[in-house]
């Protein structure tokens, strides 16, 4: 999968047009792993001009409303990156491998990748292209049922459903994809990280439901259940 700098654009120091800067990729925009990371991303560049590369490490996280923020490169997490800068020519690819360990798995970081155009510009808008590669590496044991609780509950608006997920675990996990089943505008949302001891909530708008109405959760470890609104919360 290809991801255009729609993903993160910042405003602040490159010369390029919109049209330019829309044309460079990065490929895989996250990538998953066990106890070691061991991978390659992918940096395209279709626009007409060259591009300089630097690559950086840094720690991210996502709080319980699925908003992502950065910090310093994490101390116990090891990186060996390929290449950390580099220049791109116009209509042309380069691939940076890359090993990572963590000193206790589970553990996550980002490779930012920030584009700048190589040459000098004499006139027009400075602009940085920044493009994250998210990294998760996961635990030996599998995620279980008992490490999970999934509670629904009505929105404020008729027809509107929030689903609160409670990680009670250590454990690092992914929730694929979440369906609403039984509703007459029957949803699916993607996935999205489930952090050790966190708390995240994602709300649907799925309209009234029938009798057999539920939710079906699928993780990526491959645990999945339903979630009933007729019934408790599962446990």
């Amino acid at each position: 999968m290809r991801v255009g700098v729609v993903a993160l654009v910042l405003a602040a120091s490159i010369a390029m047009t919109a049209a330019e800067a829309a044309s460079q990729t990065l490929s895989p925009p996250l990538a998953e792993y066990r106890k070691k990371a061991d991978g390659v991303l992918t940096l395209g560049n279709d626009g007409d001009a060259a591009l300089a590369a630097i690559l950086e490490v840094r720690e991210f996280s996502v709080d319980g409303d699925g908003n992502l923020a950065y910090g310093p490169a994490p101390s116990d997490v090891k990186v060996e990156l390929g290449s950390n800068s580099f220049v791109i020519p116009p209509h042309q690819t380069h691939y940076v491998f890359y090993r990572a360990s963590c000193a206790h798995a589970p553990c996550w970081f980002a490779i930012i990748n920030t584009l700048t155009r190589a040459t000098a510009v004499t006139g027009g808008l400075r602009i940085n292209i920044v493009l994250p590669h998210l990294v998760y590496v996961y635990q030996k044991a599998k995620f279980k049922k008992s490490d999970v609780r999934v509670e629904v509950s009505a929105g404020e608006r008729e027809g509107v459903y929030r689903l609160k997920f409670e990680n009670f675990s250590d454990k690092l996990e992914r929730v694929e994809t979440v369906q609403a089943r039984g509703f007459p505008d029957g949803q699916t949302y993607g996935g999205f990280p489930l952090f050790p001891r966190q708390t995240r909530s994602v709300s649907f708008q799925t309209g009234a439901p029938s009798k057999r109405a539920s939710f079906r959760i699928q993780f990526g470890g491959g645990l999945h259940f339903d979630v009933p609104l007729s019934e408790e919360p599962a446990k």
